[in-house]
């Protein structure tokens, strides 16, 4: 496995190399050493196997298939009186010794690098929590903080509609504390959703906005989304409607998808406020971040424009199984 790859064929031959010259080293000054040198090799080669997902295994069989053959190589030129068995012996132990450091050297630079990803590991998932809580428990507040508005709003001009709209505000609560019951057990949903459009629809008439224009057009068919993919896209999707509503206050948002067998792009326009997006604090906020996050672990790409006093447009590229060509 590790002569095919012709870097690592070039590790096992510098490896070698080093190896075979501590064992002149030694006979030429009957101690066995070993060049300061090898670490950086070890180390290389440890991270480079580690990396490309090689076992250890491979390393140690390396090891030893190399040790046989020199052995084998080194006793047939040193067979002879006493003197050369006393060479011999310490030359085996000069083997065995630059062997087994380089071995030891690449096995910690292994278990470093394995330590690194779960540490890296530990990080994603932390970053996952945050973006489930923001995107998931925080939308449904934001929308019941949203429905109690309008309540208070409607308590004397209207008070039927004040009811509705604190109906809704419970049924926004509970829906926050159903999300946290799933952030708690595995942060996944309990069934995927059905339909990215009803969907989204669902998600407008939650809003209730009543001086709000809402347009949402959905073309192609969805079955060439999975429903993980379409998970995601109404998570970043209502992110930004979130994020027009509660920072842009616009009087229109249009929302629309299209779904083709190799890609789905989807786009949500405001006419709100805007922002300036050379602007860190603006462009970086954690509504934005969690847009961009969720749609890099798609494979996606997102876009941002927006102009103060001239709203602001979300583009979402994501590619879809399908549009990876396969043979035949």
């Amino acid at each position: 496995m590790l002569v095919r790859d012709p870097h690592a064929r070039a590790q096992v031959i510098a490896n070698a190399n080093q190896i075979l010259t501590d064992i002149a080293a030694a006979l030429s000054t009957d101690l066995p050493q070993s060049d300061e040198a090898f670490r950086f090799l070890s180390w290389d080669i440890g991270l480079t196997r580690a990396a490309a997902g090689v076992h250890p295994k491979e390393s140690l069989l390396a090891a030893s298939v190399f040790f046989r053959a020199a052995f084998s190589v080194l006793s047939k030129r040193l067979q002879g009186d006493s003197e050369t068995d006393r060479l011999l012996r310490h030359v085996v132990n000069t083997l065995e010794q630059s062997v087994s450091i380089r071995i030891r050297e690449a096995a910690t630079s292994y278990a470093g690098f394995l330590l690194s990803k779960v540490h890296e590991a530990h990080v994603a998932e932390r970053g996952r929590i945050a973006r489930e809580l923001h995107d998931r428990i925080g939308q449904s507040l934001s929308v019941a903080h949203r429905q109690a508005e309008l309540s208070v709003m409607y308590r004397t001009t209207d008070p039927a509609k004040a009811i509705a709209k604190m109906e809704r505000t419970q049924e926004a609560i509970r829906e926050a504390m159903w999300r946290l019951r799933q952030l708690t057990s595995d942060l996944h949903p309990l069934e995927p959703i059905q339909s990215l459009e009803k969907a989204l629809l669902a998600h407008l008439e939650t809003i209730g906005a009543e001086d709000l224009r809402a347009e949402l057009v959905v073309n192609g068919d969805e079955v060439w989304a999975t429903p993980a993919i379409s998970e995601e896209c109404l998570l970043i999707l209502s992110e930004g409607i979130r994020n027009a509503l509660s920072h842009g206050k616009p009087s229109a948002i249009s929302i629309r998808v299209d779904i083709a067998p190799h890609e789905l792009r989807a786009s949500v326009a405001d006419d709100g406020r805007g922002f300036d997006v050379n602007r860190p604090s603006d462009r970086h906020s954690l509504g934005l971040a969690s847009i961009q996050e969720r749609a890099a672990l798609l494979g996606g790409m997102v876009t941002i424009s927006s102009e103060v006093g001239r709203g602001t447009r979300i583009d979402l590229a994501v590619p879809l199984p399908g549009s990876v060509d396969e043979p035949g």
